[in-house]
């Protein structure tokens, strides 16, 4: 089981909190730093934040007319 990083190089599991957090508050810059860092060599956490960014973009738009 992966433990909680503090480094600049934060787990699979520290960055789907992130992501989730990252819907209710600003992230820091350090966490958003260390969120980026890590999608850039992860696949399998850019494709859960895309998946995030699209249920934030359909509830900013609201429901179907």
């Amino acid at each position: 089981m992966e433990q909680h990083s503090t480094g600049w190089k934060p787990t699979c599991r520290e960055v789907h909190r992130l992501v989730s957090e990252g819907m209710d508050r600003e992230l820091s810059l350090l966490e958003r730093g260390r969120v980026r860092v890590h999608l850039l060599v992860c696949s399998a956490c850019t494709r859960f934040n895309a998946q995030m960014d699209l249920l934030r973009r359909a509830m900013r738009q609201g429901p179907p007319a």
